[in-house]
């Protein structure tokens, strides 16, 4: 914990120590304008510019068996995901950010319906710009999921799901600074953030999940957050995205940090077609597990895990197809 606040104190400093060594030359200025234009492919004319982009792609797996030694279960399974971005630049100094995740698969094998993945994620973040490194920054981050998700395989009805759309649903606002120094790395550290939970479902609700108390639709925390990502190309047709949240509320025993993180590589096997691994690291001390089938029996935080390996259809469009 005592890691978290010195990287934030360090932030800071270093934000204050390029304030005080020159207050943002109009020759930087004028350079991070060009290296922005080299980017986006405007003219030295734009004043303004959306860049507008993103990537859709489509999984689909099958397997069916007929008098089979070695045996199986017949089973269709299909995912689909959508990454976006919106990227609006004013002038030198103001520029907004905005990326959507949209994404949900399923699984069928016999009689037995299972999701496999659900995400709705949307971050937007307004940055003015301090130096060519430096901005000073308000980010917003809301995520929730479609669907119900259900515990057990095979699983169905209001009485035995565990989540639903806006159960949970999380959203953070935050006030700080983005260090950017170079195209792959991208830290925004912010002191001062207010954490919102919501569970929409009466039955959950009633049932005090996601850190809610019982019979309330929400929850807000005020607290430290850092949101880390980093992107390479490792080899010519492989890249690597990883990127991490991190958040510690004040009031409620700091030490205990919240952790939502993600690391991807992407296989490119032809413009169309693309493989990727997806790992995801989640920890939050509100949500908890049951033990065992006891009912009296409280459950407990745990840190979950989830790995998915796909290939199929992959379409870039926009800036991103460029």
């Amino acid at each position: 914990m005592r890691s978290f606040y010195a990287l934030v104190f360090s932030a800071l400093c270093l934000g204050s120590t390029a304030q005080n060594n020159a207050l943002v030359k109009e020759k930087d200025i004028q350079e991070f304008r060009k290296e922005s234009i080299k980017k986006t492919g405007t003219t030295a004319t734009d004043s303004t510019k959306w860049d507008l982009g993103g990537n859709l792609g489509l999984q689909f797996t099958q397997a069916s068996y007929s008098n089979w030694q070695a045996g199986g279960v017949n089973s269709i399974a299909g995912n689909s995901i959508f990454n976006g971005f919106a990227n609006y630049q004013g002038n030198e100094k103001w520029v907004w950010s905005n990326a959507l995740t949209l994404a949900y698969g399923v699984n069928f094998q016999d009689t037995i319906f299972n999701k496999i993945d659900d995400r709705i994620e949307l971050e937007s973040r307004v940055d003015y710009l301090h130096s060519k490194t430096w901005s000073y920054s308000a980010l917003s981050n809301f995520r929730t999921q479609f669907r119900p998700g259900y515990e057990k395989p095979g699983d169905i009805g209001d009485e035995l799901k565990i989540s639903d759309f806006l159960a949970p649903g999380y959203l953070i606002l935050g006030l700080g600074v983005t260090h950017k120094p170079n195209d792959h790395f991208v830290m925004f550290l912010s002191p001062v953030t207010a954490k919102a939970t919501f569970v929409m479902d009466e039955r959950l609700s009633n049932l005090g999940s996601f850190g809610v108390d019982s019979g309330s639709t929400s929850r807000f925390e005020v607290g430290g957050y850092a949101n880390i990502t980093y992107k390479r190309k490792i080899w010519e047709d492989v890249d690597l995205q990883a990127r991490i949240d991190l958040f510690s509320n004040y009031a409620e025993d700091p030490t205990l940090i919240d952790v939502n993180s993600e690391l991807i590589m992407f296989f490119k096997v032809n413009k169309y077609i693309k493989a990727n691994i997806a790992l995801a690291y989640i920890y939050d001390h509100d949500v908890k597990f049951d033990l065992d089938e006891n009912p009296l029996t409280p459950g407990v935080p745990r840190s979950q895990f989830k790995q998915v390996l796909s290939i199929g259809f992959s379409y870039d469009f926009g800036a991103a197809g460029k």
